[in-house]
């Protein structure tokens, strides 16, 4: 919702996830609020949580914004967190994060809470990120 928790681990996770895999170069990722951004970077936690899964602070320069039309009509897909925030999203390519990688279900929001949560929340993203992953073709 705000763009400094889920989303933005979110991407870092799929763009390490990539990296590994030797496909960063064949895509864009990015990350953006539903609603109104509710801090000005990364939470801390956030960039705790990554600082602990990858052992550098992959969000330190994460700066939140609010989604755009220019950006929903860029986006290839768009993957939000919880069923709610698919309202008011294109249709024909908006898909929960879970419901992408062939489950159902939310992400749930860390928001607030301390980094073994945010660990936790970021683990059940690469989990997802995993499935979604084996899905890719290699070309």
């Amino acid at each position: 919702m705000g763009n400094t928790c889920r989303s933005p681990m979110a991407k870092v996770i799929m763009e390490q996830k990539l990296k590994v895999v030797k496909l960063l170069d064949k895509f864009e990722i990015d990350s953006a609020a539903y609603g109104i951004p509710t801090l000005n970077r990364a939470s801390k936690e956030a960039r705790e949580a990554i600082k602990i899964k990858y052992g550098q602070d992959l969000l330190a320069s994460h700066q939140p914004r609010r989604i755009t039309p220019e950006l929903m009509q860029w986006a290839d897909i768009i993957l939000v967190m919880t069923t709610g925030t698919k309202a008011g999203l294109p249709q024909n390519k908006t898909f929960t994060l879970k419901e992408f990688a062939g489950g159902s279900g939310d992400i749930s929001d860390p928001y607030g809470q301390g980094v073994a949560v945010y660990l936790q929340v970021a683990d059940e993203i690469a989990a997802a990120m995993d499935r979604i992953i084996t899905k890719i073709p290699i070309v």
